[in-house]
């Protein structure tokens, strides 16, 4: 392959990532000093601030497709959830789990991604070469720590979507004819391993990394160390076969989240007003302000039309199903009535057009996203405790959520088997329309037998067989065609 040729794909891969007016919040990075002639690596950064403002890009580009719209076409569509409300044929594809490697909305999901992994690389790895003279030995250390949470944030979801994956994290120098056989396999990567991006994922999240990042006991939109602790009880609630799953790990983290001083909020329907931005229970929170350049297509495509209207003029995404809305008790359950709004739109493509649901946790533009808090660590934590049979101390944290939610409590002599399915329910109910559903499925080896018995608008089976490999996202065919070191996932 010509050397021209190599820079134009690496420059489409890296400006794939970009989507409309989202160009402008595109941090302007690169994997190597500018105008860099020669192998030798130096910072690209001449001060801290220089710094600041790249891994504050790094942040920015979190503000995109991915956990403003994919999130939820993933989290929710794909699982019992949800109906995919748009008619575009990139969604139906999520909501009848028959993804292909040309899907567009997976290629927007991998580019996105990806900016991101590269540029907290880029930030991890400049800020290391930055002159002492330059940084303080403890800004250095901040700096840093902070991007790799974003990094390891990132590398997660990669894992989880498509299993083995591309994992360069290394920066390139402006490349030469005498230097371009070095650097052509980490430019164009082969797929790592599952075992080694969650090896990584932990280094990333070490001790003395997150002994860098600062305490927090509410909501904030960087890396915090209950951010990092969550995150490292997610992996390894997740990481390998779950008979071989170390949950005593995921209790030891839940606990130093807990440790940090979160709390549940009082009133659940304040977690989804803006004026309940970054409560006592958020952890990890993309934040929104009511600025008129400020964007937000999670409002836009879950519940209003761009002029604020909710009586809507076409059909939102992430309908929720009529499996989840039976699942609620209408009258005590206070999450039903702050997770689903009914009103009356000019379809009826799931239900009467005169009676329709809609999601309602992101109600206005300038609503922040929630993409981690409590709760969520709290019923986690039960998740563990359940497995290690300890089930008493699992629905312990089972009602202290259904407490806040004004149901009743569960009691707490049920089977191991029983009290699995507790807490799989309450986490449906809980974080409903917050994009963890199907997460929560595949990770518990549940998708095939929960998603072949959802149901359809008329009641009916809405899959008769779901093969084990759809648990996994197609790697997107137009990245096959730019690395010819890339394989494909099974079955597609």
């Amino acid at each position: 392959m010509k050397i021209e040729n190599i820079l134009i794909a690496l420059s489409f891969v890296m400006l794939a990532a970009s989507c409309e007016d989202f160009l402008d919040e595109r941090p302007q990075s690169d994997f190597t000093k500018e105008d860099t002639q020669t192998s030798e690596l130096e910072s690209a950064y001449k001060s801290v601030d220089e710094a600041k403002a790249e891994l504050n890009g790094v942040y920015a580009l979190f503000k995109a497709d991915i956990y403003e719209a994919c999130n939820f076409y993933a989290g929710d569509c794909m699982s019992d959830n949800c109906y995919i409300g748009g008619d575009g044929v990139p969604e139906e594809q999520f909501d009848n789990i028959n993804l292909s490697a040309t899907n567009t909305q997976v290629a927007r999901m991998w580019s996105q991604y990806y900016a991101i992994l590269g540029s907290a690389t880029n930030v991890i790895e400049n800020v290391k070469l930055m002159d002492s003279s330059l940084i303080d030995d403890a800004t250095r250390a901040s700096l840093i720590a902070d991007a790799k949470f974003a990094r390891a944030w990132v590398l997660f979801d990669i894992v989880r979507y498509w299993g083995a994956a591309p994992m360069s994290l290394e920066l390139i120098p402006s490349i030469t004819v005498d230097n371009i056989d070095k650097w052509y396999p980490i430019m164009y990567p082969e797929r790592s391993s599952e075992e080694d991006i969650y090896a990584q994922i932990l280094d990333d999240l070490s001790e003395e990394s997150i002994a860098n990042l600062p305490s927090y006991n509410k909501g904030v939109f960087r890396g915090s160390k209950g951010g990092a602790y969550a995150l490292l009880a997610k992996v390894y609630a997740t990481m390998g076969a779950k008979a071989e799953r170390n949950y005593e790990k995921v209790v030891e983290y839940c606990e130093k989240v807990r440790d940090e001083g979160y709390s549940l909020v009082d009133d659940f329907d304040q977690l989804w007003t803006v004026s309940g931005k970054f409560s006592s229970e958020s952890i990890f929170e993309m934040y929104f302000s009511d600025a008129a350049e400020q964007h937000n297509w999670a409002y836009w495509i879950l519940l209003s039309d761009i002029s604020g209207s909710v009586v809507v003029s076409w059909r939102r995404y992430c309908t929720p199903s009529h499996d989840l809305v039976a699942k609620f008790d209408k009258e005590k359950d206070v999450r039903y009535a702050s997770s689903i709004y009914w009103t009356s739109v000019p379809y009826d493509t799931y239900y009467p057009a005169k009676n329709y649901p809609l999601a309602y946790k992101i109600r206005q533009k300038e609503n922040d996203i929630i993409l981690l808090r409590l709760a969520d660590v709290l019923l986690l934590e039960a998740e563990a405790l359940v497995e290690l049979n300890r089930v008493s101390d699992a629905i312990d944290l089972v009602n202290e959520v259904r407490t806040r939610a004004h149901v009743d409590e569960l009691p707490k002599t049920m089977s191991v088997a029983d009290a699995r399915l507790a807490v799989e329910n309450e986490r449906q109910l809980e974080l409903a329309l917050e994009g963890h559903r199907w997460f929560d499925l595949v990770r518990n080896d549940r998708m095939e037998e929960v998603m072949q018995k959802a149901h359809d608008k008329d009641g009916n089976l809405r899959f008769s067989e779901i093969p084990q490999w759809r648990r996994k996202l197609p790697i997107p065919q137009d990245q096959i065609d730019i690395n010819e070191r890339l394989s494909q996932n099974e079955g597609y």
